[in-house]
């Protein structure tokens, strides 16, 4: 049986749900040819919230995956699993 997710799944998908609204009002800034100064400042908004969302991500699989892992004599392939993350996530930012 899988073990049961660290992080607060509601909560994430809440900020999920906001960025896909701020998603939603940028699409409609563009149909309304709003400045491009003002779309772009929306942009950065959304792309900072899903950088939080990675690193919530990112901490919890530090935090219980990875130092679980150790503690159980199997580091490694969690500490792959680690730097592959963290390599994605600073394409992020």
């Amino acid at each position: 049986m899988p073990k049961p997710p660290h992080h607060d799944v509601n909560k994430l998908s809440q900020r999920i749900n906001r960025v896909e609204g701020q998603l939603g009002g940028i699409r409609k800034m563009l149909e309304e040819d709003k400045p491009c100064d003002e779309i772009i400042i929306q942009l950065n908004s959304a792309k900072s919230a899903l950088q939080k969302i990675s690193q919530i991500i990112l901490e919890d699989h530090l935090e219980h995956c990875v130092l679980d892992a150790i503690r159980d004599g199997e580091g490694d392939g969690q500490i792959d699993s680690l730097k592959r993350a963290f390599s994605q996530y600073t394409k992020m930012v």
